[in-house]
C-alpha cells in the first residue's frame, strides 16, 4: 500500500509536466506530422495527398537552398561558440584565474536577454556609416569598415549572423562545460600534479574523457538549437539579401503565414525534425562507440 501511495504521490507532482508536454511538444508534433500529408491551407479543410509535399520540397530550390544556408549559419556559429566557450569555462574552472562576481553576471547577460530586443541592438551595430561599429570604426581611422553592408551583403550577412549567435549563445554553453570541468574528482586531478602531468595532460587525459557525454549533448543542442532560431536571422536580415539567408524556419514561416501553404510548410517541418533526430542518434551512438 505504501509503495502505491508513494506512486501516486510521484505522479500527482508529475501529472502536471507529462500534460504540459502532451499538449505543448507531443500534440503539436503529431498534428504536424499529420498535415504535412495534406494541402491545407488556413480557413480550409484538409484535403490528402500522401507523400506528394515530401517529393515536392525535395525538388524545391529554395527548400534546398534554405537547407543550405540554415546548414551554412549553423557551421560558422556553432564550431567557434563551441570553442570559446571550452576556453572560458576552463578559464572559470582554473583556480589560479579569479574573476569576480561581476565578470560572471556580465558573462550571463546574453543568455538572459530576449532576442529581439538584442537583435534591435545588433542591428544599430551593424548599420552602415551611421552604426555604432561604424563610428568606432570611423574614430579609429578604419574607413574601409565604415561603409560596410554587414546584413545586406550575401556574402558578409550569414557571418553577422553567426557573430550574433556566438554572442548570445557561447555563455549558455560555457556553464555545460564548466559543470563537467567541476564535476571531475578533485583529487584525481591533484594525483596527476604529484605525478608530474603538465596542464594540458590533465585536461586531455583526465578532464575531457569524461566530460565526453555532456560535450556530445552540448554539441547536438547547440547545432539543432542554431538551425532553428528564427528570430536572429528575421531581425537581422529578414531571409535576404537574394534569399542568402532565408533559413529553414523562415521557409516554414513564409510558407506557412505568408504563402498559406500549411500543409507544406508542416511537411518541412517534418523533415526538419527528422533530420534533427537522426543528428541527435548518430551523436549519441557515436558516443557509445568510443565508450
Amino acid at each position: 500500500m505504501t509503495q502505491r501511495r508513494q506512486a501516486l504521490t510521484g505522479l500527482t507532482f508529475t501529472s502536471p509536466a507529462i500534460i504540459a508536454f502532451l499538449i505543448f511538444w507531443l500534440l503539436p508534433v503529431a498534428l504536424t506530422l499529420f498535415y504535412s500529408f495534406t494541402t491545407w491551407r488556413l480557413g480550409s479543410d484538409p484535403s490528402f495527398v500522401g507523400v506528394e509535399n515530401f517529393i515536392d520540397l525535395l525538388a524545391d530550390p529554395l527548400f534546398i537552398k534554405a537547407t543550405g544556408a540554415s546548414l551554412k549559419i549553423a557551421a560558422f556559429a556553432v564550431i567557434p561558440s563551441l570553442l570559446l566557450a571550452m576556453l572560458l569555462a576552463i578559464a572559470l574552472a582554473d583556480p589560479r584565474i579569479r574573476l569576480g562576481r561581476l565578470w560572471r553576471v556580465l558573462f550571463m547577460i546574453p543568455v538572459v536577454t530576449d532576442w529581439v530586443a538584442t537583435g534591435l541592438v545588433w542591428q544599430l551595430i551593424l548599420l552602415p556609416n551611421q552604426g555604432v561599429l561604424a563610428s568606432v570604426a570611423q574614430s579609429l581611422n578604419l574607413d574601409f569598415l565604415v561603409r560596410v553592408p554587414w546584413t545586406s551583403d550575401a556574402t558578409l550577412a550569414p557571418i553577422a549572423i553567426a557573430v550574433f549567435i556566438i554572442w548570445k549563445q557561447t555563455s549558455l554553453y560555457m556553464i555545460f562545460f564548466y559543470a563537467a570541468i567541476r564535476s571531475v574528482p578533485r583529487d584525481v586531478i591533484e594525483a596527476a600534479h604529484v605525478d608530474g602531468a603538465t596542464p594540458w595532460q590533465v585536461f586531455w587525459r583526465i578532464k575531457w574523457p569524461l566530460m565526453r557525454p555532456i560535450t556530445v549533448f552540448v554539441v547536438v543542442l547547440s547545432f539543432i538549437t542554431t538551425l532553428g532560431l528564427f528570430e536572429p536571422v528575421y531581425m537581422l536580415t529578414g531571409g535576404g539579401p537574394a534569399n542568402a539567408t532565408r533559413t529553414l524556419p523562415i521557409f516554414l514561416y513564409e510558407n506557412f503565414f505568408t504563402y498559406s501553404q500549411s500543409g507544406y510548410a508542416s511537411a518541412a517541418g517534418v523533415l526538419f525534425l527528422a533530420g534533427s533526430l537522426a543528428f541527435a542518434v548518430i551523436c549519441s551512438r557515436i558516443m557509445k562507440e568510443e565508450a
